[in-house]
């Protein structure tokens, strides 16, 4: 879900599966308007050129920074979160470019920040390590949510911030309910910009990921004798 504030903004999002891997990517590009638009399908379109190209995270992460750096000098810089996620073996590794870090939902109860040392964000010129790749192992039925800081910054009509524990409260009601990821996207969608007609500042980026939870049965027509 990737819904834009009434402005030119910043935010993007990919994902694909190649064999039996999962690849995600959240981007949000400094500022707003037509020049933050356009650094963020850059480094979209770098991302997946690294990706389709068949490079790990660590080289991809520095492919984009290098090639946002040396088109944008002017300092603009994008925020990140790739991943890549086994889908056989439930491993999810990430690097993060100065991005909030995903949430892992377990037993759709328990919802914890994943804690990963970021690196810095797309086109900043900084003499840095290799930037760290953190790994988590998923369990049956976790649910995996990467977001922009647009979502926990909206605000509802009485100018209350969603915030993180607004948003973790959320999805831990929707899980609890036994809700699929779409569905749950969709409601998010509603609570921001519904009946409480919450106030986007910024572009508000949802990517939820549900690992072996077996919740698409949910759509399947059942089929008649």
């Amino acid at each position: 879900m990737l819904e834009p504030v009434y402005d030119n903004g910043g935010d993007a999002f990919d994902y694909a599966v190649n064999d039996r891997v999962l690849h995600l990517a959240v981007f949000d590009a400094m500022g707003h308007g037509l020049a933050a638009a356009g650094v963020a399908a850059f480094a979209l379109s770098a991302y997946r050129n690294s990706r389709l190209g068949g490079h790990g995270l660590v080289s991809t992460y520095t492919t984009m920074d290098a090639a946002v750096g040396e088109q944008f000098p002017d300092r603009r810089f994008v925020t990140a979160v790739i991943a890549e996620l086994d889908l056989d073996s439930g491993v999810l590794s990430w690097v993060s470019a100065g991005h909030p870090p995903p949430l892992l939902i377990r037993d759709a109860r328990h919802t914890r920040t994943l804690v990963g040392q970021p690196a810095t964000p797309l086109g900043v010129e900084f003499e840095a390590d290799v930037p760290e790749v953190a790994q988590e192992s998923l369990e049956p039925g976790d649910m995996l949510l990467f977001y922009s800081d647009g979502l926990t910054e909206a605000r509802n009509s009485a100018g209350d911030m969603f915030g993180l524990q607004g948003l973790t409260k959320f999805i831990e009601r929707e899980a609890a309910a036994g809700q699929p990821a779409p569905e749950t996207l969709r409601r998010l969608r509603q609570t921001l910009l519904g009946r409480e007609r919450a106030q986007l500042r910024d572009d508000a980026t949802a990517l939820l990921v549900e690992w072996r939870r077996d919740s698409e049965w949910r759509f399947m027509p059942e089929t008649v004798a």
